[in-house]
C-alpha cells in the first residue's frame, strides 16, 4: 500500500514565488520558524514543502520526462510540420521566448528552491542548534540540501548558466539576481552534498524508505553532478567545452560511485521486476532503486504520458486512458540484443484498446514498456487518465555501476574495477547460460582500449536507462548530441529504404509485421526481429505496415517522423553543437529589469 509522503502536510508558512519573479516573497510566514523548526515532527513536515513541488505539473508532466526529449533513444510523440508553441517545440528544438511551459518550470524550480533554502536556514539556526548530533535534523538537512541540488542541475540542463541563491528570500533583498557560470554552481552543490552526505541516513533507516532522500542517493547525486561538471557543455557562442579541471570531477565521481558500491552494496534482481514493483507501489529497500519520487493516491503522470498506451474512448473498462507522449525510436529498438532481457522490459509495440485488446503500435509509436497504468493493484477508474500515483524513480544502483565504470576508464581506461561494474549490469540483463558469450566475451573485446569501453557505456547507458529520461543530459556532457542525432537520422532514412528496395544493410529487419489474435485478446508475433521468408502462416493474419513506414514512397525521401523529429537540428554531419539550451521566457527578461538576457542566438 502506498504511503502519502508530503501531502498530508498542513504547514503551509514556506514562501511562495511569483509568476513574475525568481526567488521572492509574495506572503508571509503562516507560523514561526521557531515553531515550525522546534520540533522533529514539525521540521519533517515542512520540509515536506520542498517534496510537494514534485507533485506540479512543472515537474509530473513536463521537466521530469517530456522535456527530455529529443535523442536517440526517447523521442516525443506527435512533432508536426511546423512549430506548434508548445512542447513539441522543445523535441524539434524550436522553442522560443513566448512558450509557456519554459516559464512553468522555471517558476516551480525556483519555488522549491526557495524552500528548501527557508528550510535549510531554519534547520542549521533553530533545529541543530537545539541538537547539534540529532540525526533526524541532520537527514532532513541533507534532504533539503539534495534537493536543491536536484532542482539546480534541472534548470542548468535546460537554461544553462543561471541564477543562484542558497538564502531564502526576504522582504527588500534584491530579487534580480544576475547568472552565475554552471562551473560555480555544480562547484558549490558537489562540495555542499560532500559536507552532508556522512551525516545523512540509509534508506533502510528512514520511514519512509527510498521515498526519501537518503544517504545512498545523496552519494548518487555527487556523481552524477560530479560528471555533469566535468563534461561538456554548450557556451553562448555555440560551441561545446570543458573545463581543463574536468578529472578532477571525474575523480570525485569515482570515489564516490565506488563509495557506495564499498558501503552499501547490493545485488541487481531482476530488470522487470524493478519497474513491476513501481506499478505494483512496492518499494524494496537495498535493492536497483535509489530514491523514487512519491506520489500520492490520485497524483503524479507515470503510466500517462510515459508508458504503454491504453485507450478508453467511452468507459469500456475500468482502466482509464493515456496520452502517451514520449516513444522509443526504432534505431533504438533493433539495437538491443535479442537476448537481452531489458528489450522487452523496456520496448512495447503493443498498445491496449477501448476493449482490452492489444493492438500494434507502429514503429515510430514504440512506447516506454517499463510503466503500465493496467498493473497497479486497484484499477483507478473508466474516466481516470492522470494521477496514476506510480512513482518515478530518480537514480538506480545500476546507474551508479555505469558511472563507475565510465570515471574509471576516463581515469585509469578499462581497469578490472571498470569491467567489474559493466560486468555486474550485463549479467543482469541476460540469462546466466549466455553469460560466456554476452558477458564475459564481451567484455573482453570492448575492454581492449579505452575508446572501445567508453563507446561500450555509451551504449550500455541507452540498454540500461532507456525511458529513464538520463540520455538527452549524458549526450551533452559527452558532446555526442549532433552525432547521435544524425547518425540516427541517417540510420533511420537507410532502414525505410532497404524495406522498400529489399535489399541492404537492414534489408533483414521486417518489412511487415505480421500477428495473430489469441483467444485472451493478446497479440503474438511472428516476425519482431527479421523479414518473413517464405510463407506467412494463415493464423498470422494481422499484417503491419512496420520498417517501410520509414521510407516516403510518393516522393521518395524521407517518412515525416525522420525530417520533423529533430528539424530544428539541420547538420547531417553531426559536428554542429545541438542548441538543446532553452530560451527564457520573455516574461522572465522583463521582470528582471535589465538583469537576464537570452543568448545561444534566441
Amino acid at each position: 500500500m502506498k504511503r502519502p509522503l508530503y501531502f498530508s502536510t498542513v504547514i503551509l508558512f514556506l514562501l511562495l514565488v511569483s509568476c513574475k519573479k525568481y526567488l521572492t516573497s509574495d506572503s508571509a510566514s503562516r507560523f514561526s520558524e521557531e515553531y515550525v523548526f522546534g520540533s522533529e515532527p514539525d521540521a519533517t513536515k515542512t520540509v515536506n514543502m520542498v517534496y510537494a513541488m514534485f507533485n506540479q505539473d512543472a515537474f509530473t508532466s513536463r521537466v521530469s520526462t517530456l522535456f527530455a526529449g529529443n535523442t536517440d533513444v526517447e523521442v516525443g510523440n506527435s512533432v508536426s510540420a511546423s512549430p506548434d508553441g508548445a512542447r513539441r517545440d522543445l523535441w524539434s528544438f524550436e522553442a522560443t521566448t513566448s512558450n509557456n511551459d519554459l516559464l512553468t518550470v522555471w517558476n516551480n524550480a525556483y519555488s522549491a528552491i526557495n524552500k528548501a533554502n527557508e528550510c535549510e536556514h531554519g534547520l542549521t539556526t533553530i533545529s541543530l542548534v537545539k541538537d547539534p548530533t540529532n540525526a533526524t535534523y541532520l537527514n532532513l538537512l541533507g534532504e533539503v540540501k539534495v534537493l536543491r541540488a536536484y532542482w539546480y542541475m534541472l534548470l542548468m540542463h535546460h537554461w544553462g548558466d543561471v541564477p543562484f541563491s542558497i538564502k531564502p528570500s526576504r522582504a527588500g533583498d534584491n530579487f534580480y539576481l544576475p547568472k552565475t557560470g554552471r562551473d560555480s554552481i555544480l562547484t558549490f552543490l558537489i562540495n555542499d552534498l560532500i559536507g552532508i552526505e556522512s551525516k545523512m541516513q540509509w534508506a533502510d533507516q528512514l520511514d519512509n524508505g527510498i521515498e526519501r532522500i537518503n544517504r545512498e542517493f545523496a552519494m548518487g547525486l555527487i556523481a552524477r553532478l560530479s560528471l555533469i561538471r566535468g563534461g561538456y557543455w554548450l557556451y553562448p557562442d555555440m560551441t561545446m567545452k570543458r573545463k581543463d579541471d574536468y578529472q578532477e570531477y571525474y575523480k570525485i565521481a569515482n570515489t564516490y560511485s565506488k563509495k557506495l558500491v564499498s558501503m552499501k552494496p547490493r545485488m541487481l534482481t531482476d530488470f522487470a521486476t524493478v519497474f513491476m514493483n513501481e506499478n505494483k507501489y512496492i518499494k524494496p529497500l537495498n535493492s536497483d532503486i535509489l530514491y523514487e519520487v512519491a506520489y500520492a493516491p490520485g497524483f503524479g503522470d507515470v503510466g500517462w504520458c510515459v508508458g504503454v498506451g491504453v485507450t478508453n474512448g467511452i468507459s469500456y473498462h475500468s482502466f482509464g486512458a493515456t496520452t502517451i507522449q514520449m516513444s522509443l525510436t526504432p534505431t533504438y529498438y533493433y539495437s538491443f540484443d535479442t537476448t537481452d532481457l531489458r528489450l522487452a522490459a523496456t520496448c512495447s509495440i503493443i498498445a491496449y484498446n477501448d476493449t482490452l485488446a492489444q493492438v500494434s503500435t507502429g514503429p515510430t509509436s514504440i512506447t516506454i514498456n517499463k510503466w503500465n497504468r493496467m498493473l497497479v493493484p486497484t484499477p483507478l477508474g473508466p474516466s481516470s487518465s492522470k494521477g496514476t500515483s506510480i512513482n518515478w524513480p530518480l537514480m538506480r544502483y545500476a546507474d551508479v555501476l555505469l558511472m563507475l565504470a565510465e570515471s574509471e576508464n576516463e581515469l585509469y581506461g578499462p581497469t578490472s574495477d571498470a569491467k567489474d561494474a559493466l560486468r555486474k549490469v550485463r549479467q543482469r540483463a541476460f540469462p546466466p547460460a549466455l553469460w560466456g558469450d554476452k558477458v564475459e566475451t564481451y567484455i573482453t573485446a570492448v575492454g581492449g582500449s579505452k575508446q572501445l569501453f567508453f563507446n561500450a557505456i555509451v551504449n550500455e547507458r541507452a540498454w540500461e536507462l532507456g525511458g529513464e529520461m538520463v540520455r538527452k543530459f549524458d549526450l551533452v556532457r559527452w558532446n555526442l548530441y549532433g552525432k547521435q542525432i544524425a547518425e540516427t537520422r541517417k540510420v533511420l532514412n537507410q532502414m525505410g529504404q532497404d524495406a522498400i528496395a529489399g535489399v541492404g544493410i537492414y534489408s533483414h529487419l521486417a518489412d511487415y509485421l505480421y500477428a495473430k489474435r489469441n483467444s485472451d485478446k493478446t497479440l503474438s508475433f511472428l516476425n519482431r526481429f527479421q523479414k518473413v521468408s517464405g510463407v506467412v502462416p494463415a493464423e498470422y493474419n494481422i499484417k503491419i505496415n512496420w520498417m517501410r513506414n520509414l521510407w516516403n514512397t510518393t516522393t521518395d525521401g524521407p517518412a515525416n517522423y525522420t525530417l520533423w523529429q529533430w528539424r530544428g537540428y539541420g547538420d547531417n554531419t553531426g559536428n554542429t553543437p545541438v542548441r538543446y539550451v532553452l530560451p527564457l521566457h520573455s516574461s522572465v527578461i522583463s521582470n528582471s529589469l535589465g538583469t537576464l538576457k537570452n543568448e545561444y542566438g534566441y
